[in-house]
């Protein structure tokens, strides 16, 4: 028998899962949570051998940071409705075992969910491909720059806004220029939203 965890913090989609599943013979779901803290308790106490988890949960912890609690352990499948590259990259490298969008059939779910418990890895070829090319993440402190440079702020009120000098904000801003061959604030922007960085609340 699968044990199978849920976080998510929609009960319906949580709900929904969990129904769907019921009828299977090998698969058992042990409970749900929707936040980092049901989620800590609830693996804690079932130890499932599979965990269904979306990135963006209630409250201020992700999904990537409740997978990094709990790596080496259960077999997590990342399901979520974004298709950041950098999300690709930040569950692979934190140890998840799959990747799957929230439009994925039950089918494709229970094919993943027996896949990882057996001890291999279910990540489409997309999620692959976008992995092997996403960019290297920003800074965190080009993040902040990235962010204002999106509002339409300009490197004197960047600088003003993050107490640094106006050169320092423009060196940052060559780096990324450099670095992501880019020539314009605004074609650096749309590298920002293609990559996820922009995306604070996971």
């Amino acid at each position: 028998m699968i044990r199978v965890a849920i976080i998510e913090d929609h009960p319906a989609i949580a709900d929904g899962l969990t129904a769907l599943m019921r009828d299977e013979s090998d698969v058992l779901v042990v409970g749900t949570a929707r936040d980092s803290v049901e989620a800590d308790r609830l693996l804690e106490s079932q130890a499932p051998d599979v965990v269904l988890c979306d990135i963006r949960l209630a409250g201020t912890v992700d999904g990537l940071e409740v997978l990094s609690r709990h790596t080496p352990g259960p077999a997590f499948i990342i399901l979520s409705a974004y298709s950041y590259p950098s999300y690709y990259v930040a569950a692979v490298e934190r140890g998840a075992k799959g990747y799957l969008s929230k439009m994925a059939t039950i089918e494709q779910i229970l094919k993943a969910v027996r896949t990882v418990a057996a001890g291999g890895t279910a990540f489409p070829v997309e999620v692959r491909r976008a992995a092997r090319t996403a960019l290297r993440s920003p800074t965190p402190r080009e993040a902040q720059i990235l962010a204002l440079v999106a509002e339409g702020l300009s490197n004197a009120e960047i600088a003003e806004r993050l107490s640094l000098r106006i050169k320092t904000v423009e060196s940052q801003l060559r780096r990324m220029f450099d670095r992501y061959d880019v020539s314009s604030r605004t074609s650096l922007v749309n590298v920002a939203q293609r990559q996820g960085w922009l995306q604070a609340d996971r």
